[in-house]
């Protein structure tokens, strides 16, 4: 996606300085460059609407499975089944809110489980920028799509233009923060598998204890 959009930033500065020099020039137009920036603009379009179906998909299906983890602890804060975390991002207005605090949830929940490691849990201010950009990334794109499918003249395409453009720039910094969040929240899971596959007994057990100095291994005939 963060390669998609740079390139899509790219063919929409080429667009917009073609249609200023059509706007400079009338007279003089080169319709071949036209239809090039057009078919670019298209295959751009739905290859991006393409990759974004594929990391809708493959997110989901990792959101859903990390809230099914966290309902497999003894102590959770799991406000939800299993099931709204995929369910919730398509239920109008619910979507607005429920998958927020699914991810507050699997969080918060999957550090406690392993606090003896992390200590208390970081703070869901990531959280809380992430969802803050992704509900202006879908307003902003919702209301340019809709002025762009209206645009009949030079000027309307050019504002059209610099909407998209502006689209794209708040786009960038939400799929950095989306990125940094799997990560962070994929690292907690890792730890909590490798706490959970641990034997109490064992050396690298956060409830190892360790012998006394003077304790003699005891030899047996």
């Amino acid at each position: 996606m963060f390669g998609i959009t740079i390139a899509d930033m790219i063919s929409l500065g080429w667009q917009y300085y073609l249609l200023i020099d059509v706007q400079a020039n009338p007279g003089n137009i080169d319709m071949e460059i036209l239809k090039t920036s057009d078919t670019l603009r298209q295959i751009i379009t739905i290859v991006n609407i393409l990759i974004i179906i594929l990391a809708v998909v493959f997110f989901i299906m990792w959101f859903r499975r990390a809230y099914y983890n966290l309902h497999t602890i003894a102590w959770n804060n799991a406000r939800y089944t299993e099931g709204w975390a995929a369910g919730s991002w398509f239920v109008p207005v619910v979507n607005l809110w429920w998958p927020y605090q699914i991810m507050v949830d699997i969080w918060k929940g999957t550090q406690h489980a392993i606090r003896e490691r992390f200590g208390e849990p970081q703070p869901t201010a990531l959280i809380g920028w992430w969802w803050a950009l992704r509900l202006i990334d879908i307003f902003f794109g919702n209301i340019t799509a809709r002025f762009s499918a209206s645009a009949n003249d030079i000027d309307e395409l050019l504002t059209a233009t610099r909407l998209e453009f502006i689209g794209n720039i708040i786009t960038i910094p939400t799929i950095i923060i989306t990125i940094a969040l799997i990560q962070r929240t994929s690292n907690f899971e890792k730890e909590l598998l490798i706490h959970s596959e641990t034997p109490p007994d064992s050396i690298f057990s956060d409830n190892y204890v360790i012998p006394p100095a003077n304790t003699e291994p005891k030899i047996e005939n």
